[in-house]
């Protein structure tokens, strides 16, 4: 029996980490066909010892729609209860050096770049990363709080301590101008951090005056956008929680910035010439020798 205050949400309904994962969709299909599992949108009064037995009573009200009569109290013998009180990130001493948090879980606030908001010099890696939120385009949020994610923040967090710490610059390999448009494309099709992390990492492609475009890696969108920088252009996969995964471009050129939303494909491929040729039309806007 599943009992929880709020009602229950399947990660394959919400298309995000929100909600019960997928991997247990199993009871969930016993449920919904009564095959001896049942989920109830209650709060819980009381867990009791059960008088002259081992067992426990778990006492619970079911939550009812507005206007409706209140329904009676359901008391469940159980042999194990389970309270899921929720996570609490592990700070230790932290919050007394001046480090806030936020919500329930004690969340530390970060920039874009995972570094504390409010002391400088402390990072953060791991699935604690989820306290840089991001853009949560459409309300859905990063895949941070899964390994999934967390492993590819932690890439790019440890590029940006090496740059910033110990004067270490990460590789940003030219390309040719002509071929901008074909490496883009290639990056929407096979990057694993694009995938994962959808609206939340993205590739960036820079025009360096007397170089010309060269590779810039992956960096936070929401660092993109929000921060400074020589006009270049970064590309990342989007979704809008209608099951469409779709490519997003977005130029930076003068200081400002422009949001080119592409097509979405069912299979996600996104190797056909068709993407190639909207890329190209993107990038010659922000500069004609590119393609």
């Amino acid at each position: 029996v599943l009992v929880s205050p709020s009602p229950t949400q399947l990660s394959v309904v919400t298309r995000s980490l929100v909600g019960v994962r997928a991997r247990y969709v199993q009871p969930y299909e016993d449920f919904v066909l009564g095959g001896g599992v049942s989920v109830l949108d209650a709060a819980i009064d009381s867990i009791e010892r059960a008088s002259g037995s081992e067992a426990l009573v778990v006492r619970v009200r079911p939550s009812t729609p507005a206007g409706a009569e209140q329904a009676a109290e359901l008391a469940i013998e159980a042999d194990i209860v389970i309270s899921a009180t929720g996570w609490t990130a592990p700070l230790r001493d932290l919050p007394s050096l001046g480090v806030a948090t936020f919500g329930h879980s004690r969340l530390p606030a970060q920039t874009p770049w995972w570094e504390s908001a409010t002391v400088p010099g402390i990072y953060f890696a791991g699935t604690i990363t989820q306290g840089s939120q991001g853009l949560r385009k459409h309300g859905i949020p990063s895949n941070s709080g899964a390994v999934h994610g967390a492993r590819y923040n932690a890439r790019v967090l440890a590029r940006a301590i090496a740059r910033r710490h110990f004067g270490v610059a990460p590789d940003a390999p030219s390309l040719r101008p002509d071929a901008v448009s074909r490496f883009l494309a290639g990056e929407i099709s096979e990057a694993p951090e694009l995938f994962h992390q959808r609206s939340y990492l993205c590739r960036v492609v820079e025009l360096d005056p007397a170089g010309g475009p060269r590779d810039a890696g992956i960096v936070p969108l929401a660092a993109f956008l929000d921060e400074a920088g020589p006009d270049a252009v970064a590309v990342t996969l989007e979704a809008d929680g209608s099951a469409a995964i779709y490519p997003v471009a977005y130029v930076r050129r003068g200081g400002r910035t422009i949001e080119h939303d592409l097509d979405p494909d069912p299979l996600l491929d996104f190797r056909a010439p068709s993407y190639a040729s909207a890329l190209a039309a993107i990038v010659r806007d922000l500069d004609p020798r590119l393609g």
